[in-house]
């Protein structure tokens, strides 16, 4: 009878965690190109067995996300361990104890205003989108190093001038890897290293690959809000809320409990789904369904202008655009990939929670301008093209203060300002059709 040894199996293939190692470098234009060839990108596919190409993009991926936290410490954020009691200071930790890492800015405790962003279950920590950080736009664009930047240079209110603080939550980074000592999302722990090749894949095991209190993305999401805010958070300080992906939606869904919201919603300034699909029917607390409605925003996958306003917080039925989010719907600027709806739309984003937070007093509690929505996917057989028709039925007067305030009706651009009608393709006045092709160029 044939019998096979186990040493006889394939050996699972290694490679190195550094860039050079891999035969790649950090361009002048913050890109991963090849050694061998400076226009090359990443290659994954380098054999026709998926089993070396995951291993070589499990390491690459780790040489990126050690580039992009260097980049976070030299922006004045610092890595911290949870559960809390792994951490005693600042990058402190107890050796070979299941934690998750996130990150926090210096200085966080004077803070009047403090960020939380909650990325995709399916990143890393710190990680927009790997597309763009091994392929066009490079390590800042495709993370949230660029996002840190920006915040570092708003201010946290009228009169206080200072940057807000910043909490970078890891949604992604939940399974503990012992023999690497840290944490992966389920992709990486996949690519970790197996007894051989031909092995069926890693199991998880609830008692040796879980971190207490954060086993899922919205536990993990508790954790925060009652260790990490009340431990490194001033008691006055405001939150603005950032949710990307599926990470918006476990968001409102731990805010969907009228215990909850009474506890932290008090503190909660504003908060921005990017990406997020939570159906308004699902709101079920009062205060939460009141406060998407004032002081929260969307932002999705569509094909029009980046900013451009899609729905009221009623929703528009006028649109395949799923637009019952309970607040007010914008596009994103990019029409396919959740991943890469913050890198296209963070300008936008960042500038409302500015404008939230410089609110003046006699103005405050910030709520959102009541917005006129006449957008409706238009067809050639459409009977009201050119006729200004298709409205929303949540129609209502408009009071809006900058920004990209219109509404499209199929061939029909309304601006506040003026209103063009045409018979051919209509674009907003200063866009040329490369502008258009700005999403597609950042995949």
């Amino acid at each position: 009878m044939f019998k096979r040894k186990w040493s006889a199996l394939p050996p699972d293939p290694i490679f190195p965690s550094d860039l050079k190692g891999l035969g790649y470098f950090i361009n002048d234009e913050d890109e991963v190109r090849s050694i061998e060839n400076e226009d090359n990108y990443f290659k994954f596919f380098i054999s026709r067995n998926p089993r070396f190409c995951e291993r070589q993009r499990f390491s690459m991926n780790l040489a990126i996300q050690d580039e992009i936290h260097k980049r976070f410490i030299a922006l004045g954020l610092c890595k911290v361990n949870l559960p809390t009691a792994t951490a005693t200071a600042f990058g402190a930790t107890t050796p070979n104890v299941p934690r998750v890492p996130i990150f926090v800015s210096d200085g966080i405790a004077e803070k009047s205003r403090v960020v939380i962003i909650f990325g995709e279950t399916t990143q890393d920590l710190g990680v927009l989108a790997h597309r763009v950080l091994g392929g066009r736009g490079g390590i800042n664009k495709g993370s949230l190093v660029s996002v840190v930047k920006a915040l570092s240079q708003q201010q946290c209110s009228p009169s206080d001038p200072s940057a807000p603080g910043i909490i970078l939550a890891n949604m992604g980074e939940l399974i503990w890897w012992p023999e690497g000592e840290r944490t992966l999302c389920t992709r990486s722990f996949d690519a970790t290293p197996m007894p051989s090749a031909a092995h069926l894949g890693n199991y998880i095991d609830a008692r040796v690959n879980r971190v207490p209190g954060h086993e899922t993305p919205k536990a993990h999401v508790q954790r925060i809000f009652e260790d990490v805010v009340p431990m490194f958070a001033n008691e006055t300080a405001g939150f603005d809320i950032v949710g990307l992906g599926d990470g918006a939606d476990i968001i409102e869904s731990y805010f969907n409990c009228d215990a909850t919201w009474e506890r932290v919603g008090r503190r909660i300034n504003c908060f921005a789904s990017v990406g997020g699909q939570f159906h308004e029917k699902n709101v079920t607390c009062g205060g939460l369904r009141e406060f998407l409605k004032d002081r929260a925003r969307a932002y999705v996958p569509s094909a029009e202008p980046l900013g451009l306003i899609l729905s009221s917080s009623s929703g528009n039925p006028n649109t395949t655009t799923f637009t019952s989010l309970g607040c007010p719907v914008f596009s994103a600027g990019e029409p396919q990939h959740v991943e890469t709806l913050f890198i296209a739309s963070y300008p936008i984003v960042l500038e409302w929670l500015q404008e939230v937070a410089t609110t003046p007093v006699n103005q405050q509690p910030y709520a959102n301008p009541t917005f006129l929505c006449s957008y409706s996917d238009g067809t050639e057989d459409d009977d009201s093209l050119g006729s200004g028709g298709g409205k929303s039925d949540s129609e209502d007067d408009v009071e809006a203060d900058g920004g990209v305030s219109a509404g499209f009706t199929g061939l029909r651009i309304v601006k506040w300002d003026a209103v063009v009608e045409t018979d051919s393709a209509v674009q907003p006045e200063g866009e040329t059709d490369d502008d258009k092709k700005v999403g597609m160029d950042q995949k």
